[in-house]
């Protein structure tokens, strides 16, 4: 056999070999074919170094010895690197946490981490999407589609308010999908074996590592004992009120009584309520105040005063 015809015969092996390979691992797993490209590799230069020697066998040796053990390494490092997956995989796994490289899977969830879900209640309410316009809140809104159908329910009803409030819920999330900048997501992933919305959302932000938007007291409560993040509209309202300490004087107007009829009750514009001592004869005027102390509830914070009883005073502030 001559040199030129061996040499034709190693380049149509190699041909229809790699048209096998191909189909082969076209046929694999994603993960073994991911580990069969660097067992080729591997199987190549430990053949390639081998075969080096081997060059100098006399005649047509020389040319398909070298080829062949090539081959043997190629196929021997494949099967090596299949048999051993689980543990390269593990090796990779214990690389990527010695120098904190995250995973793919990670990487997956630290977008979830990003998403914002939204509850029927802060929807109803509407105050985020203000917040949003500030730029202050930022990031993906993710929107379940029961909590669209309890959102639908809601403004289908008989009762006019609860209609109302339904029809608000859908126009916020109108303009928030209009809004430059946000991104809402509509899902259908759905907890089947849970009925109640709120702990569907509390289950679903925990597997995800989502955050939980609203205005409810009690889902707030419960997300948060479960290792839930919550953004609560409320909290966020009572933080950013104006600070009014004891001794602070202002002008009030008082719109109705208290609990004591001699009580009157004033709000400010953000909707602190103060209640005047003696003031519940003055609904409808306007009086100077002094705080006098501060009440601190689970709705926020609650003001007392006293009729100061003159149009001047210092720190005053028009309400």
């Amino acid at each position: 056999m001559t040199t030129n015809t061996l040499l034709l015969l190693v380049l149509v092996a190699i041909f229809f070999g790699g048209i096998f390979a191909t189909k082969l691992f076209l046929k694999l797993p994603a993960k073994r074919f991911y580990i069969g490209i660097p067992a080729i590799i591997i199987g190549l230069i430990i053949g390639a170094l081998i075969s080096l020697p081997l060059q100098k066998l006399p005649g047509d040796f020389a040319i398909w010895v070298p080829v062949t053990v090539s081959a043997v390494c190629v196929v021997a490092s494949l099967y090596l690197f299949f048999a051993k997956t689980q543990g390269i995989e593990k090796f990779f796994t214990d690389i990527f946490k010695l120098i904190r490289l995250p995973k793919l899977e990670d990487a997956g969830k630290s977008k979830e981490k990003n998403k914002i879900i939204l509850d029927t209640s802060a929807i109803i309410d509407g105050r985020f999407l203000d917040v949003v316009k500030t730029g202050f809140m930022t990031g993906n809104f993710l929107l379940f589609r029961f909590v669209l159908h309890e959102l639908q329910n809601i403004a289908d009803s008989s009762e006019n308010l609860r209609r109302e409030k339904g029809k608000k819920g859908l126009e916020v999330l109108d303009k928030l999908k209009k809004e430059k900048g946000v991104k809402l997501e509509v899902s259908t992933e759905d907890v089947p074996d849970i009925q109640e919305v709120d702990a569907k959302l509390v289950k679903l932000a925990k597997q995800k590592g989502a955050i939980i938007l609203t205005t409810d007291y009690n889902l707030n409560k419960v997300a948060k004992i479960q290792g839930v993040r919550v953004l609560n509209i409320n909290e966020l309202s009572e933080a950013i009120k104006p600070i009014i300490i004891p001794g602070e004087k202002m002008t009030l107007k008082i719109i109705q009584t208290g609990k004591d009829k001699t009580q009157g009750v004033a709000y400010l514009t953000d909707g602190t309520m103060i209640v005047v001592e003696r003031g519940g004869k003055s609904i409808g005027k306007e009086l100077d105040v002094v705080i006098t102390r501060i009440l601190q509830t689970p709705a926020g914070k609650m003001y007392f005063a006293k009729i100061n009883g003159s149009d001047n005073g210092e720190n005053r502030r028009k309400h």
